[in-house]
């Protein structure tokens, strides 16, 4: 069925006319500006057309794991949806349909019409994406990574390659991104499915896009030049003259009131410049206003006023209509277990920029004449920080993507190569709590009077073979194919599994699971995939998904990521051996650890400003250019390990693919040897040594071996494996706890 669009706050028609308020540049130069809730206009532009925009803005509380609807005009929270596996600063975007609640490696997505939470998307990116939303269209922007995603009617994922400077939405739906590196500008138009790049910066040079209406201008502040954009290339280049700024100056991704609003934040100046008409056109002369220096990092317009964010003082600074600054303190949020989490400014498709504490309990809204207003999120009873409304039911379950996790607890090995689905679960060292919760007091009801009825027999209706399973899609994403479907109908005995089928393999996953990846598919193939219901009675009708092609492929995962050095204090130096490129030729290697992410075409990095004893998982991937252009993000190689601050004999427990092998059912090529590498643990000392991977856990029951005088350990024809596509680790225990691997991607041959 059709959701209802649910269309939260107020709209306006068109043909309601509002009372002309000028803004922050105008009222210095003497203009006015007209308004409308729901009209999407460029100042002065006829042509922008007629867009309802989606009002207001969704906040995720992780303190409390709901999402809220905050009403824009009114301030009031009017929708909630319980979810507990976001991540705290994780941005939420919308379109007219869904929402979706961006974190790093994962997106989850609800209904806005039924406020239910859907399958989650699994995006293979460590680093925490940039929302946006415009013309009734949704983004992640993964800036480091250079990828995309547009989410909606027309969904679409494009690979620009990063670095990339800081992304505006036009108000027809149209997305711009700068290549910083490169100077590429390159657009993604609603109705397109693919990115071009139709112009381009002389590389080197600084500055920033700014969205005015359906249009898009670069500034450019080493040659102080506008460009305008078209979908051709540049229109025309004008002189921005003398505006008082340095070129590393913040631009505003927005207009206000059809100015350029530029920030120096060292000096604390805001300059708010005409955009020029055209070549030879005297630029005229910049208004500018004052605020206090210091580490500005985010500016956004709300229509006729602006929103800074000063890291520094740990300030909002809000420039209203008149020009006037007013300051309030913003709180950043930190726990031991997690990074610092900042801060964030939203500018929603309403205009109105929403500035959210780090938790997301408690929301700025700077209204459309720059005047600020605090709500508080989900901080009361009944989670609205408003007077209670009807609530919500909460929302159905839903599986989780696989993630990057620790190795499983162990159980036996399967009886063939493709075993039961297996979820890894946390090792460790730390033994798990065996506190028992306390017995409560129970009340027993007193027994009925009534004489019970005489039983009937009633005939049991017989269990049958599971139904379809409906809505089955597919799509690429990266090097693995993403399968998502709806349940089977259960006939009478419950859905045990379901069975995934293509050319060339096979999987199976639990019956609670709705969504799965497959890697290791070849590139240049057209697939289809089959989904089919299984329940003690047998297997249902197996439905096929719609036809998929991974066109390239990216690189395999890095070789025997290790901790090459870690005596120096705070700092750990990581090392691996190059993959295998596949259909793309080398760029770097992307290595994240956390939020952050560095580049480097070396064959290790060094990581500085860490805490002694902390431990910390560092992803390092491969990234190519594949021959047509387009960017591959390659498979990971996982490490997690902690600095120690002195100098010791580095302890390692590295794994790799080793040499083919054959056995029981094991075939070549995807069959070898799971090789384990030890050094520097005790010497002379007995270590139990356990495989692992992420669907069939521990797949063979392992072996208990001793380390030489050394304390190295080489084993490498033990572990017969063809998990292709699969992480792969292996676990070390012994006297003093458990080590656990690398963890990277099983490959064929």
């Amino acid at each position: 069925m059709k959701p209802i669009t649910f269309r939260p706050g107020r709209l306006t028609r068109l043909g309601q006319r509002h009372k002309a308020r000028a803004g922050l540049a105008a009222v210095v130069a003497g203009c006015v500006a007209v308004t409308s809730v729901v009209v999407l206009t460029a100042a002065g532009d006829p042509d922008s057309g007629l867009k309802f925009t989606q009002s207001g803005h969704w906040v995720y509380n992780s303190a409390i794991g709901r999402i809220f609807h905050l009403d824009g005009p009114t301030r009031e929270v009017d929708a909630q949806v319980e979810l507990g596996s976001g991540k705290p600063g994780a941005q939420v975007v919308q379109t007219d349909k869904k929402g979706y609640v961006l974190s790093q490696s994962r997106i989850d997505q609800f209904g806005k019409s039924d406020l239910t939470v859907e399958d989650p998307i699994e995006v293979p990116v460590a680093e925490q994406p940039v929302g946006l939303e415009a013309g009734g269209a949704a983004f992640a922007i993964y800036r480091e990574a250079g990828r995309v995603m547009r989410f909606g009617d027309k969904e679409a994922i494009a690979f620009p390659g990063g670095p990339l400077g800081d992304p505006v939405v036009t108000s027809d739906g149209t997305l711009w991104v700068h290549r910083v590196n490169e100077g590429d500008l390159c657009q993604l138009p609603l109705d397109a499915d693919k990115m071009t790049c139709p112009a381009a910066t002389p590389k080197g040079h600084k500055g920033g896009l700014t969205a005015i209406g359906a249009k898009a201008v670069f500034v450019d502040l080493t040659a102080r030049q506008v460009y305008r954009l078209g979908g051709d290339g540049i229109d025309n280049r004008s002189d921005l003259g003398d505006v008082g700024v340095p070129d590393d100056a913040l631009v505003a991704g927005n207009d206000v009131d059809g100015k350029l609003a530029l920030v120096d934040p060292a000096q604390g100046k805001v300059q708010l410049v005409d955009v020029p008409a055209g070549p030879g056109t005297k630029p005229a002369a910049p208004i500018s206003r004052s605020i206090k220096p210091g580490k500005y990092d985010k500016v956004a317009s709300s229509g006729r006023g602006l929103a800074l964010l000063d890291r520094k003082n740990d300030e909002l600074v809000t420039l209203d209509r008149d020009g006037k600054a007013a300051y309030q303190k913003i709180v950043s949020h930190q726990t031991p277990s997690e990074v610092k989490r900042e801060p964030n400014l939203f500018r929603g498709d309403d205009s109105r920029v929403y500035v959210e504490s780090s938790k997301g309990d408690r929301v700025v809204v700077v209204d459309h004449d720059g005047h600020p207003e605090a709500v508080e999120v989900g901080t009361d009873d009944n989670g609205t920080g408003k007077p209670a409304k009807p609530t919500t039911p909460p929302s159905t379950p839903v599986t989780p993507p696989k993630t990057q996790q620790p190795p499983p607890e162990t159980q036996r090995p399967p009886a063939k190569t493709t075993p039961p689905p297996h979820t890894p679960g946390k090792g460790g060292t730390t033994p798990p709590d065996n506190d028992k919760p306390t017995p409560g007091k129970t009340n027993t009801p007193p027994p009925k009077t009534t004489p019970p009825k005489k039983p009937t027999n009633q005939p049991t209706a017989k269990p049958g073979l599971p139904g379809a399973p409906t809505s089955i899609q597919a799509r690429i994403v990266d090097n693995s194919t993403q399968v998502n479907w709806k349940a089977a109908a259960p006939h009478g005995a419950a859905v045990t599994s379901y069975r995934l089928s293509w050319t060339g393999g096979s999987k199976t996953v639990s019956g609670s699971t709705l969504a799965t990846t497959i890697a290791g598919l070849a590139s240049k193939t057209a697939y289809y995939v089959s989904v089919q219901a299984v329940n003690k009675v047998g297997a249902g009708p197996a439905v096929r998904s719609n036809r998929v092609q991974n066109k390239w492929l990216g690189a395999e995962s890095p070789r025997e990521l290790l901790v090459k050095t870690d005596g120096v204090s705070g700092t750990l130096g990581l090392a691996w051996d190059a993959p295998e490129m596949r259909d793309g030729t080398f760029v770097h290697y992307a290595v994240s650890m956390g939020s952050q992410t560095k580049t480097t075409t070396a064959l290790g990095i060094t990581w500085s400003g860490l805490t002694n004893g902390k431990k910390y998982t560092f992803t390092v991937r491969a990234i190519t250019r594949a021959p047509d252009g387009q960017i591959l993000t390659g498979y990971p190689d996982i490490l997690t390990a902690s600095p120690v601050g002195v100098a010791q004999r580095t302890k390692r427990v590295v794994a790799s693919r080793g040499a083919g092998a054959e056995y029981n059912e094991c075939d070549p090529p995807d069959c070898a040897f799971l090789q384990v590498r030890i050094e520097n643990l005790r010497p002379n000392t007995k270590y139990e040594i356990k495989p692992f991977t992420e669907d069939w856990g521990n797949f063979n029951p392992g072996a208990t071996l001793t380390t030489s005088s050394e304390g190295h350990m080489l084993v490498d024809d033990r572990f017969p494996c063809s998990a292709v596509g699969q992480k792969v680790w292996v676990t070390v225990t012994g006297p003093e706890g458990t080590y656990t691997s690398n963890i990277f991607v099983w490959k064929s041959g």
